[in-house]
């Protein structure tokens, strides 16, 4: 679990609408954190997406629409359009590391991730095991802040 003044500092920066890639190794809360604790704490409309096996990466954009009650049949371009107006929204996308397995036109992929992450009123959380650089997507990456967990910002169990 994130220590306080780390923790109040994650809300802080996507309630700023900042796109955060949550990072550390496996077992050290990330997940517990975000769904137990941060979806309850933060004053967005959140929507939160778990990438873990089996899933199927088609589904996972017609997801994001229904989730923020939008039409699943909807133009991609359309999708961002109304996600930019209103209040500020969420989308955390968990284990966002196993993407790259899992998809055949991860550019693709990427690029209508990024339209979402160059919102105004939108932040996205990834939760993943590495930082993003190892994506190697640099225009994707330059929209996220990493944000490690570790010993250093945790209470360990």
């Amino acid at each position: 679990m994130l220590r306080y003044q780390y923790y109040r500092e994650l809300i802080d920066k996507l309630t700023d609408s900042k796109n955060i890639n949550l990072y550390g190794k496996e077992g050290i809360g990330k997940t517990y954190t975000v769904r137990e604790c941060l979806l309850k704490d933060i004053q967005l409309q959140a929507v939160y997406l778990s990438l873990e096996y089996p899933f199927y990466l088609d589904n996972l954009f017609e997801a994001i629409a229904m989730s923020f009650e939008l039409y699943y049949s909807l133009e991609w371009s359309q999708v961002v359009n109304c996600l930019s107006q209103g209040a500020s929204k969420l989308l955390v996308l968990d284990n966002f590391d196993r993407l790259h397995l899992a998809s055949e036109n991860f550019a693709e992929d990427l690029s209508r991730l990024k339209m979402l992450a160059d919102l105004d009123n939108f932040s996205i959380l990834t939760i993943s095991r590495l930082p993003l650089k190892y994506f190697h997507f640099a225009s994707f990456t330059n929209c996220f802040e990493d944000f490690i967990m570790d010993g250093s910002n945790c209470w360990i169990f």
